[in-house]
């Protein structure tokens, strides 16, 4: 998900012009990536049991 920010990122430091095509992540998609990491360690926590998101 953040592969083209920092394709980006680094293009901008080496003076390239950034493709403007670029899809950047938003706040709203680090949450669900937190929510998901929590999920995971919850879930593992209890043995693997299931945790909705």
């Amino acid at each position: 998900i953040y592969t083209e920010a920092a394709h980006a990122i680094h293009a901008a430091k080496q003076g390239v012009a950034v493709d403007k095509a670029v899809i950047y992540p938003t706040v709203d998609d680090g949450v669900k990536g937190v929510v998901f990491v929590q999920a995971c360690v919850t879930s593992s926590k209890r043995n693997g049991a299931w945790i909705s998101v």
